[in-house]
């Protein structure tokens, strides 16, 4: 508790940001995967590559089960006294990271001949 009575723990909304970030982060970058596999030298098209597709719901799970612990470690192991912006500034960072991996991993890689296979 602060001085004024209020509590500085942390309301539904962050508890839910976890989540929704990571929705947007799979569709964010599913859509940037397709685009990549469009891309392709030889027009190999990610809409009719359905393991993209079905990877989607397993990536969101992953990603929302990280952010989730990342969300509740930060309220347990940082002092009461830490401003909030800084716990959103690290989950906000850590979604980031997951999307940046996720749409690396996502994408084709090229060989040298120019030719795109899956990562």
């Amino acid at each position: 508790m602060t001085a004024s009575g209020k509590s500085r723990q942390p309301g539904l909304g962050w508890y839910v940001t976890g989540p929704l970030l990571a929705v947007v982060i799979t569709v964010l970058g599913g859509a940037l995967a397709t685009q990549r596999w469009a891309d392709c030298p030889h027009g190999m098209d990610a809409p009719t590559h359905a393991g993209l597709v079905t990877f989607m719901p397993f990536a969101w799970f992953g990603m929302t089960m990280l952010l989730v612990v990342l969300q509740a470690g930060l309220v347990a192991l940082l002092p009461e006294e830490t401003d909030a912006e800084v716990k959103w500034v690290v989950l906000f960072v850590a979604a980031g990271v997951l999307a940046l991996l996720y749409i690396s991993g996502a994408g084709p890689d090229t060989a040298p001949d120019g030719s795109c296979y899956g990562g």
